[in-house]
């Protein structure tokens, strides 16, 4: 097993609000004397000075083949490969910004956030481009493709692979496409000036719910990603590590915040191993916690119960982990109960915790830890970070009271991608000047400072850690002539499993014989528009929607409560 200096985290460099992430990535692991394994895919090990030498390749192919400027915009459309890492470090090197497209999404919602952010070009994996070619024919943008396999090489076979050639042949005639591997081939070696003192800027265009659940463009810094990194290292791993030798699986998505914080920069600034998956399966997962040296999980409650629920994940490979975090939803006190009493069956010091956040603010942003932890909540807000409870005047209530939970901090957004350029847009600023995400969530704080989530405000219905939008649902169906209205909300499965409910109240035109034959065009109608998360599985008929006083559709009598009796 590799072996290093030790280091702990308070080693970190605290000026992470001057700096851009890729520069913030080199002062973090310049104190490490010695090369060390840097990224892990499909069990291959990749050094830091490969990745920062294709990192680099990159960063002078957009500057000087590309010419693009700084605030200029690239989309990656990938699920966790090593090129979306290296992409995101060579646009953030040079001050531009890196749009994270959600893989899932179907041709139409992936071609309107490429115009919608300007972006310049595209990375894509070759088996998505039979999918999607008609739309990339139809936008005037660089497509760059890539191949899952081609960092699952050793690096001195990396110049033998080549993306799948009958997939390739959608692209024919339609538009010209440029191999990754062929760009850090050709500029091996090459390198650009970086942008400096540019942690201001904009870093990443992130898809969220907004803080109403209407789909938005959320806009962070490289200093609010940085700030995350930053807070959750400085306060949670106080222990030593291996630089190269301790890893963590990055097995949440890159184009979420709570993945690319989470799972990508804190891994990585703190000198450990990041090992990327394309997909979260049990057993690839667990086959890598055996070979690893994996010191913290962290997830969504769903991933939780898949390797709870697995044979081989009970075993001596669990000593190695000192860290759990679970984020996204609700984790139900007895699968806490069960998932700490095997951790500590197998040496583990690691107790799951349960966090909060939300894409606005870098989605790391309130967690218990394992010496400051209150059953029930959500945790205490982590380093700069402040919580207050608001009334609807906006108001600051007292301990105790519920109300909407806001935040403030350097990890906040910038405000949401307008077409006017203005920024702001969705912040509150108070008398003081400081400005608050209002997250759209109910709770509550205590005298202990933790956080208690009891409710969702606006409308946003989460499934395994993934943000569907009513609204974009309800919007897609209304030119049906066979429906009168529909609200889609919150429902869980027989299993407890969280899925999409829509309510549906069925137009005269309607005949009620028709109904199966209807459900499969809603459905089939989902499927080819929005993402696979947001088909409802459970469709009922309902007479008419219940209203409120102000005759708005009063949704949250139509969504279900997440309670104990949902087991995860």
């Amino acid at each position: 097993m590799y072996e290093a200096p030790r280091f702990t985290s308070q080693d970190l460099v605290p000026y992470y609000g001057k700096m851009n992430c890729y520069d913030y990535l080199l002062a973090c692991t310049a104190r490490f004397k010695d090369d060390y394994p840097f990224i892990q895919f499909k069990f291959t090990d990749h050094m830091r000075s490969e990745i920062l030498t294709d990192i680099d390749a990159l960063a002078y192919f957009f500057k000087e083949d590309m010419k693009m400027q700084p605030g200029d915009t690239f989309s990656l459309f990938t699920p966790n490969t090593v090129e979306e890492v290296i992409m995101f470090f060579a646009l953030n090197k040079i001050g531009c910004i890196a749009n994270m497209i959600h893989p899932l999404f179907p041709s139409e919602s992936m071609r309107a956030s490429v115009e919608y952010t300007k972006s310049k070009g595209i990375l894509i994996l070759d088996k998505f481009l039979p999918m999607h070619a008609d739309a990339l024919a139809q936008m005037n943008v660089k497509v760059v493709v890539t191949s899952a396999v081609l960092y699952a090489a050793p690096v001195e076979k990396k110049d033998y692979v080549r993306p799948d050639a009958d997939l390739l042949r959608a692209a024919d005639g339609k538009f010209e496409t440029i191999f990754f591997g062929d760009i850090i081939k050709k500029y091996n070696g090459k390198t650009v000036e970086g942008l400096i003192r540019s942690g201001d800027m904009t870093a990443v265009y992130m898809n969220g719910g907004g803080t109403t659940g209407v789909s938005r463009t959320i806009m962070l810094s490289s200093k609010a990603l940085n700030a995350v990194a930053y807070n959750t290292l400085a306060e949670i791993y106080p222990n030593e590590h291996k630089p190269g030798c301790s890893a963590k699986i990055a097995a949440l998505p890159f184009f979420h915040a709570f993945g690319l914080c989470a799972g990508l920069l804190s891994t990585v600034y703190n000198g450990a191993k990041c090992i990327p998956m394309i997909r979260f399966e049990a057993d690839e997962y667990i086959e890598i916690l055996k070979k690893n040296v994996c010191f913290e999980i962290v997830g969504v409650p769903n991933m939780f119960r898949k390797l709870l629920d697995h044979p081989e994940f009970p075993g001596e490979h669990l000593k190695h982990v000192q860290y759990a975090f679970s984020g996204g939803d609700y984790v139900p006190l007895d699968f806490l109960t069960r998932f700490n009493s095997l951790m500590q069956q197998y040496g583990s010091v690691a107790t799951l915790m349960p966090g909060y956040g939300l894409t606005e603010c870098g989605a790391v942003d309130v967690c218990n830890l394992p010496w400051a932890t209150k059953a029930g909540t959500v945790g205490v807000p982590l380093g700069k970070n402040r919580v207050a409870i608001f009334d609807e005047d906006k108001n600051i209530l007292a301990n105790g009271e519920i109300g909407e939970i806001g935040i403030t901090g350097e990890s906040i957004m910038k405000g949401y991608l307008m077409p006017d350029g203005r920024l702001g847009e969705g912040l509150y600023c108070d008398a003081e000047g400081t400005n608050w995400v209002m997250t759209g969530d109910m709770g509550t704080l205590d005298d202990d400072n933790f956080v208690t989530f009891v409710a969702r405000k606006k409308r946003l219905i989460v499934i395994s850690g993934y943000n569907v939008f009513p609204a974009d649902i309800e919007n897609l169906l209304e030119p049906l002539d066979f429906l009168q209205e529909t609200c889609a909300v919150q429902g869980y499965d027989d299993n407890g499993k969280p899925i999409v409910r829509l309510y549906i109240v069925l137009s005269e035109a309607a005949d009620i014989n028709n109904l199966e034959e209807y459900k499969k065009i809603i459905t089939d109608l989902c499927g080819e528009k929005l993402t696979v998360f947001s088909v409802p599985r459970d469709i009922r008929v309902i007479d008419a929607l219940p209203r409120t006083r102000l005759e708005k559709v009063d949704f949250l009598k139509l969504t279900e409560v997440r309670t104990e009796a949902h087991k995860t």
